[in-house]
């Protein structure tokens, strides 16, 4: 073959590679991201969050890709906000008891104005103006994003395990363990009690070893741990508060993302948080009614005696708050938001 034509039959070969090349389009480029949680599988939170991650890698055409770690094998609950903050990981979903830590606004959940509230009307009062400003107050303390509105996990009540608790006569003397909230500390002492912020993941050895007597959580997390293995065999239904998981991710990590990844991300998120709280509700039921199944037997508060409890603690409201450093422009909208519900 002449020269010539060798040359143009190279060039030729060249523009069909390129025009082949635009006709495909660009590779897709993958980006992972980790979330941490402390709940195993079968956690309502650990499940839910595989259904985002599902979902968002379809919605961003598989470039946006999170890797799921669970059971506390990167962080517990009390370091994941840091954690993310730092950007160690990307993402986590934990307890709002966890982030109080950092902002202290969210002590507010902890405190005794939302005793015996539905997960309804707490679900109604942090979609609105409340939450928002919770949510605003966690991003500027953090330095993180809350890119939507937040898991439900729903009513932690006392589990008692070195005795049973059928009043709160029995909380008095009692070591409890609660998740991470200063607020839910302050609340034991009141009664009596001594509230302890310790790992999840070491509850069930806490139990065992008699480290603790008891613990603040609910039906679905009980359950979920097997926590009737270690030695839970009451829970005495108080209604103390109803419990979230905050979405929290790294700052640097979500400004690298297009707005359109931004956007598929919130609307992914947004996409899961009804099917959660209604699975999340439809969980607890179930697994109050297992954990009964397994030797935990349930006490019912007399109604009096919780009515005359909650007001006392309810007094007890601003003083907690200021201990807490909970600003009290946030307690005065709470407790606005609160009377727009009765």
């Amino acid at each position: 073959m002449p020269i010539i034509t060798r040359r143009l039959f190279g060039r030729l070969a060249l523009v069909a590679t390129l025009a082949l090349g635009a006709s495909l389009g660009p590779a897709t480029a993958e980006t992972k991201f980790r979330i941490s949680v402390d709940t195993g599988p079968n956690h309502v939170r650990n499940i839910t969050l595989r259904t985002f991650i599902e979902r968002l890698k379809e919605a961003s055409g598989g470039e946006l890709v999170g890797e799921l770690f669970e059971s506390g094998q990167l962080y517990a609950a009390r370091d994941e906000p840091k954690a993310v903050a730092r950007g160690d990981i990307e993402m986590t979903v934990t307890t709002n008891s966890s982030v109080a830590a950092f902002s202290a606004d969210l002590n507010l959940l902890d405190l005794p104005l939302f005793s015996g509230r539905s997960p309804d009307q707490v679900n109604a009062l942090l979609d609105g103006p409340l939450g928002q400003q919770l949510s605003k107050g966690v991003e500027d303390k953090l330095g993180v994003v809350v890119p939507g509105r937040w898991f439900l996990l729903g009513f932690a009540s006392t589990f008692g395990a070195s005795k049973d608790i059928k009043s709160f006569a029995d909380l008095k003397g009692l070591r409890i363990r609660v998740p991470g909230g200063a607020g839910f500390i302050a609340r034991y002492r009141a009664l009596g009690a001594e509230g302890v912020s310790i790992p999840f993941a070491d509850v069930p050895l806490a139990l065992t070893q008699g480290t603790i007597d008891a613990l603040l959580t609910t039906n679905e997390t009980l359950r979920s741990g097997k926590l009737h293995e270690a030695g839970v065999k009451s829970a005495f239904v108080d209604q103390v508060s109803v419990l979230y998981y905050i979405p929290l991710v790294n700052k640097a990590f979500w400004d690298k993302l297009t707005e359109e990844q931004q956007k598929q991300f919130r609307d992914a998120w947004e996409s899961v948080i009804l099917e959660e709280r209604a699975e999340a509700m439809r969980r607890q039921d179930a697994a109050a009614q297992e954990n009964a199944e397994n030797g935990v037997v349930i006490y019912e508060p007399d109604p009096e005696e919780l009515a005359k409890v909650n007001a006392e603690l309810l007094a007890l409201v601003p003083e907690i708050a200021a201990q807490l450093d909970v600003d009290p422009a946030t307690v005065k909208l709470a407790q606005d938001e609160i009377a727009k519900l009765n």
